[in-house]
């Protein structure tokens, strides 16, 4: 099965993946749908230093934290810019 991790837009949080994150989990897909820090239910640490970068090493972290080599990134909106980010990283 594969791995997945769902990255949302600018303006939405992890949630807004909760209608897709189980279709593919009955399939035995194992499926992430992390928030940028500074968004929905992340918002308390926001400030002038959250950028693109700061959410691709959201990303990055979640990677690394979960040991996670082989996945399926899938953004969208905003989210394309921050995989494409995450995929310019070794």
């Amino acid at each position: 099965m594969a791995t997945f991790v769902l990255v949302h837009g600018s303006c939405h949080g992890g949630w807004c993946w909760k209608k897709v994150t189980p279709l593919l989990s009955i399939d035995g897909h194992e499926v992430y749908t992390p928030t940028f820090t500074g968004l929905a239910e992340r918002s308390h640490p926001v400030s002038r230093d959250v950028e693109l970068d700061t959410h691709i090493l959201d990303i990055i972290q979640l990677l690394e934290y979960e040991n996670l080599s082989k996945v399926t990134l899938v953004g969208h909106s905003y989210g394309g810019l921050v995989i494409g980010g995450v995929g310019e990283n070794p």
